[in-house]
């Protein structure tokens, strides 16, 4: 038996290595694509259109190469970047949308829409083809000339609203034995609820239902306005109509499209057989157009340790820091934008940006473009910045701070684990996994808490040139829509990407620039062999998790992460713009 084990552990080990050399070989192979120019694009006809059919996650900046890790996620900064050179194409004559069950936050959709009207101002028409649409797909396709719905009953929109739902785990942990201690520093600051209560507290609720209330006003308007509807007919169709699903004539008596058309009418209507260039394989390359630029760093993910595994979900402060040193020792970069998608994290780590974040702007200007949510941490390190720009769809805010402290005693009770205490120092166990905190742990850690909350305003207060007094209005853990950031001074005005990057442009006083953009990708082999070839990269291409809706992954991931740093800035909940 035992030869049979060793025979299987070599058969396994044996095949860990050849995926490691295939994948290896597979990066250099594209490596050296890339370095001899044959990578494949798509041969442009006159007339053609560029074809968007997308499906599932959009990220805002994907920093690894196609074919690595979660590459396959289409990228807004890729799809404005080929939109903006189709403008410029001659052979470009429009392009052909097909959203269906798209996965993104409305800031990014809104990133996305205003490159669709950039390119419809100058006389090229975008068309969109639905089968099957729901609210985001929707919002897209609504900037459209034309929107085309497939005329089968089975086809249809479907408009819920703006809204989510919240996994609160206390009740499981009660049943299994687990205990999680939550501090918080501002009566809003619900971020440890999910792990303390069974439900929302009303100030968390009533907060949040706020902020949603703005979004949902935001998409209605969007809708109207790129329709040339009124804002109270996209209302009622939310609110009141009897259809779940709005198939055939009621789409067009609701004026939600223009016409009912199976797809190959569609093509046929636009002379489109063999002159669709699919976006992926569009060559959008741009040539420089000075020697100075102005650096979009793209800062997300949530805040914490580096993992020493690649990941785009993970904002480090070894991560980020290194590139902003960079930028501030590069005479040619003149100015940079910080592209913040994040809903906070470790305390420690926010402010070791934020110190980093003041360095650079001693030298050159600093300006805050935010995206779907630049919240808690995501707002400690934007705090600095000498002009903050907020989307019309960004969540911010949430200025206060929560620590957690989780134990399993309970549950080494149930499994029959005893834990005796042993040890020298007041606070020797106050990390103990297998205690709950005492009394005087807990005290201790509040006035930490509380100077940690301090400093968190005190950013803020020198940031945003307030008083604490003011800003204790705006913080206590409160989360903000971006109009009503603007209004009470967390940002200084609404705007996308574009108008973050030219105000940088006027800050530093360059007429003439190129845009560059960091983290710059990279491919998996790179990662590799930055790595030494960590086994733990290797494998993380396999790894299985479970199933997103359950966020066990989300809740393993705080967990580890608060061992070891207990104080988070992090936003309260899981909010999705």
């Amino acid at each position: 038996m035992k030869s049979k084990w060793f025979a299987f552990g070599c058969l396994t080990s044996f095949l860990i290595v050849v995926l490691i050399i295939f994948l290896s070989l597979s990066g250099l192979n594209k490596i050296g694509k890339e370095f001899t120019g044959s990578k494949q694009f798509s041969r442009v006809n006159d007339n053609s259109f560029l074809h968007i059919a997308l499906n599932g996650s959009i990220v805002a900046y994907n920093e690894y190469e196609e074919g690595y890790f979660n590459s396959s996620e289409t990228s807004v900064h890729d799809l404005v970047n080929k939109i903006t050179v189709a403008a410029k194409d001659e052979k470009i004559s429009g392009i052909l949308l097909e959203p269906n069950f798209i996965s993104a936050g409305y800031a990014d959709l809104h990133e996305l829409m205003n490159a669709l009207e950039a390119f419809r101002a100058t006389g090229k028409q975008v068309i969109t083809y639905l089968d099957f649409a729901m609210n985001k797909d929707y919002f897209l396709a609504s900037v459209s000339d034309k929107i085309y719905l497939n005329p089968s009953a089975s086809a249809g929109i479907v408009l819920t609203g703006v809204g989510g739902n919240v996994l609160f785990y206390k009740d499981l942990f009660d049943k299994i034995g687990i205990d999680v201690t939550v501090l918080s520093a501002g009566k809003y600051k619900g971020a440890g609820e999910t792990y303390s209560r069974s439900s929302f507290s009303n100030p968390v609720k009533q907060n949040i239902s706020k902020l949603y209330d703005s979004i949902y006003n935001s998409v209605l308007e969007n809708i109207a306005r790129n329709r040339e509807l009124n804002k109270s007919e996209i209302k009622h169709i939310f609110e009141q109509r009897d259809q779940l699903f709005i198939n055939h004539n009621a789409a067009l008596d609701y004026k939600l499209v223009d016409e009912l058309f199976y797809r190959d009418d569609v093509i046929k209507k636009y002379f489109l057989k063999n002159k669709l260039v699919d976006y992926k394989k569009y060559n959008a390359t741009l040539n420089p157009v000075s020697a100075y630029k102005i650096a979009v760093v793209y800062a997300q993910g949530t805040i914490a340790p580096n993992m020493n595994i690649p990941s785009a979900n993970n904002l480090s402060a070894e991560k980020l820091n290194s590139v902003l040193e960079d930028l501030r020792l590069d005479n040619s970069v003149k100015a940079i934008v910080l592209r913040v998608n994040s809903p906070g994290g470790s305390a420690l780590i926010s402010e070791n940006i934020t110190q980093k974040i003041s360095q650079v702007k001693e030298q050159k200007p600093v300006i805050v473009s935010m995206g779907n949510v630049a919240a808690s941490g995501g707002y400690y390190i934007s705090s600095l910045a000498d002009h903050i720009f907020v989307d019309p769809f960004t969540i911010t805010g949430s200025i206060g701070v929560v620590a957690m402290f989780p134990n399993v005693e309970g549950l080494s009770d149930k499994l029959g684990i005893n834990s005796e205490d042993i040890g020298k120092g007041k606070y020797v166990h106050a990390f103990d996994f297998y205690k709950k905190p005492s009394n005087s742990d807990i005290a201790a850690m509040n006035k930490s808490l509380q100077e940690t909350y301090l400093e968190f305003k005190e950013r803020v207060s020198f940031g945003r040139s307030m008083s604490l007094q003011e800003v204790e209005q705006v913080a206590q853990g409160q989360v903000w829509s971006s109009f009503d950031a603007v209004a009470n001074g967390l940002a200084d005005e609404i705007g996308i990407l574009g108008d973050a990057i030219r105000k940088a442009a006027e800050l530093s006083g360059t007429a003439s620039y190129q845009v560059s953009y960091f983290p710059k990708k990279k491919s998996m082999l790179q990662e590799l062999l930055k790595k030494g070839f960590d086994l733990d990269v290797a494998t993380k291409l396999l790894e299985s998790e479970l199933p997103e809706e359950f966020r066990i992954n989300e809740t393993k991931d705080l967990l580890i992460g608060i061992k070891n740093h207990p104080v988070q800035t992090l936003m309260p909940f899981r909010l999705q713009p």
